[in-house]
């Protein structure tokens, strides 16, 4: 799997997107979770980029994934694994942009080793985002300076790894009479969840859909 295969794949970066009801679908559907979880909903959510970095380190391991786990101490999701990103910025360039300038931030990849190939649907979150993941490609030189205030590690995990569907688990929750469901894989000791797993899945069915070749 080259990065012309993947990028081809992808949505292209300034795709505007137009599928409003499913975005709408999504909310709705946290809305509801959120009022089961006792929790209130904001009347506008914020929009977020994240970066989905893929390194190929030698053509004998192939793609890397670098994600990240968060730092304990965070009032928001402590501990949880995610990828590089955060919640946009007016002085932000671009929505692609607070993707690349908070991966820079958290973990210390310089801009000019990150090449942007193409991106995901936008997908709404527990914690009221829009978040949109952008997949770049990380050049084989780059070098980590993690930022302990947010992030505890960073490490990788093969890309072949999180595409296979046979270690996507779709785990059941009932809370308050309600049952919902969520995405987990668990690699080595890490435990991936929530919206970070959901987009690795997306991820997964945008790369190993048949062509119509």
């Amino acid at each position: 799997m080259n990065k012309h295969f993947i990028a081809d794949r992808l949505l292209p970066i300034d795709f505007i997107e137009s599928d409003h009801h499913r975005i709408q679908k999504d909310k709705a559907r946290l809305e509801l979770f959120l009022r089961s979880n006792q929790q209130s909903m904001r009347e506008e959510f914020l929009r977020a980029g994240v970066l989905i970095p893929l390194v190929k380190q030698d053509t004998q391991n192939g793609w890397q994934v670098i994600l990240t786990r968060r730092a304990d101490h965070l009032k928001h999701h402590p501990g949880e694994i995610s990828f590089p990103g955060g919640r946009y910025e007016t002085s932000d360039q671009s929505l692609h942009h607070t993707a690349i300038r908070e991966t820079n931030e958290e973990i210390g990849i310089a801009y000019d080793h990150i090449e942007l190939i193409g991106k995901l649907p936008t997908q709404a979150t527990v914690s009221q985002y829009y978040v949109t993941p952008y997949v770049a490609i990380v050049e084989q030189n780059y070098q980590l300076s993690i930022d302990e205030n947010e992030v505890a590690e960073a490490f990788s995990v093969p890309l072949e790894f999180i595409l296979d569907r046979n270690n996507h688990q779709l785990i059941p929750r009932s809370i308050n009479g309600q049952t919902f469901s969520y995405y987990q894989i668990e690699y080595n000791q890490y435990r991936i969840w929530g919206a970070t797993a959901q987009m690795i899945v997306r991820l997964s069915e945008m790369l190993t859909k048949p062509t119509d070749d």
